[in-house]
């Protein structure tokens, strides 16, 4: 298996906002934008960035990775298998509800049947309402994550979601990618409030007079949000000032956009790692160990982080990226051609053998070619690999950064 720490990249306009009669307006373009207004339809890293917009999440990483409190205010282990959650009293919803251990609990209830959530919270037994603001969130088992799975709790107006809308079926269920009373209305605690939607053409939100955190003001009362696909297409609506904040940045515009006078290039390492997944029910070769290390040793990382990537990745040796629980700093990530050939052959597959290759070819920075230069690699042990790219909708949904391999 093999995993590559991404950077995650944006350039910022110089010139700042539009200034408008309401306040200032930030106009930004990602390479893609919201599948729904639903949270929990598809885990993807624009409904996160949806959700931190109109939703919040009981907690939050800081840049450093340490927890910080957001609707929930503090925590404290009860017991081996319960964490124990006081939520901030006077946070209202965007209907105007106040929002109660009750909501946290249906949103958590509703997590744990969504199709790309529902995984990461197998280890999970219930959450349950002690009183109006504190929430026991209990695991099957004694479980150390239990603080990560926090940060994707935005929790959700059970009032607003419940009952059956005008064609009546129910507001709260979740439909992938398909119409649902959550797909096309929201109703959070967050900052902002979305206004106007065209999928795939525009989104629109205005902040929230009333928000509950005053300590982070912010100095944007609109956001436009435009979704661009093509990479140089949105370096040049930047650099015409057609917009004022594009991610991601491709790593072939990095130098253009450093000399270019208008614009700020700001770069931040990210969590997110992308590994192989084997399909060991359909390739009976995966099943070896033998193989698996022949294969991990024959993947140049640090030549893939270098030159694809233009030293904007980090080469990953393992699951736990640095300031996660586990990660191990001495563990870094294996080259040795040699040594993998000598494993094939151990294993019986001197000669090799036929794959086919599935990877995206627009979610990740790099992820097509990245995809290439793993085939490359892997038919110097005699892998033959029939790759396969394509858009992120014909792959479909995954709830882990993967490329299957099969």
């Amino acid at each position: 298996m093999t995993r590559f720490l991404m950077i995650f990249l944006v350039a910022l306009l110089g010139c700042a906002t539009i200034a408008t009669a309401e306040g200032k307006t930030l106009r930004m373009a990602y390479d893609a934008d919201p599948t729904s207004l639903d949270p929990h339809e598809q885990l993807a890293s624009a409904t996160l960035q949806l959700s931190h917009l109109v939703f919040d999440p009981l907690v939050r990483r800081r840049q450093d990775n340490s927890f910080e409190p957001r609707l929930a205010e503090s925590w404290e282990q009860v017991d081996d298998v319960t964490l124990r959650f006081h939520l901030r009293d006077g946070v209202t919803f965007h209907s105007g509800r106040k929002m109660t251990a009750d909501d946290v609990v249906w949103t958590f209830e509703r997590l744990k049947k969504s199709p790309d959530f529902k995984a990461l919270y197998e280890p999970f037994e219930s959450a349950k309402a002690v009183d109006a603001h504190t929430v026991d969130i209990v695991t099957k088992a004694p479980y150390p994550l239990t603080l990560n799975l926090a940060t994707y709790i935005f929790p959700m107006d059970r009032e607003f979601y419940s009952g059956t809308d005008e064609n009546g079926r129910p507001k709260d269920a979740v439909v992938k990618h398909g119409s649902s009373f959550a797909s096309s209305h929201i109703s959070g605690t967050g900052p902002f409030r979305v206004t106007k939607r065209e999928q795939g053409i525009r989104l629109e939100l205005k902040r929230v007079d009333d928000y509950w955190d005053k300590d982070s003001p912010g100095n944007v009362d609109k956001i436009v949000l435009t979704p661009i696909k093509e990479p140089a297409t949105r370096v040049a609506a930047l650099l015409a000032s057609d917009v004022d904040f594009i991610a991601p940045v491709p790593p072939t515009d990095f130098k253009r956009l450093e000399a270019a006078s208008c614009c700020t290039l700001v770069t931040m390492p990210s969590t997110r790692i992308l590994t192989f997944q084997l399909n060991q029910d359909r390739v009976e070769a995966f099943k070896d160990p033998r193989v698996r290390k022949a294969m991990s040793y024959a993947i140049n990382r640090e030549g893939i982080a270098k030159k694809i990537m233009r030293g904007f990745a980090t080469p990953a040796g393992q699951v736990s990226p640095e300031g996660y629980a586990g990660h191990d700093p001495g563990l870094t990530p294996p080259y040795d051609i040699e040594k993998a050939k000598a494993l094939m052959k151990e294993a019986g597959y001197e000669d090799g053998f036929s794959v086919t290759v599935i990877a995206p070819n627009n979610r990740y920075v790099g992820d097509a070619r990245i995809a290439e230069a793993v085939a490359a690699m892997l038919a110097k042990i005699n892998i033959k690999v029939d790759l396969q790219t394509m858009p992120r909708r014909s792959i479909g949904s995954a709830s882990t950064s993967a490329t299957a391999i099969s």
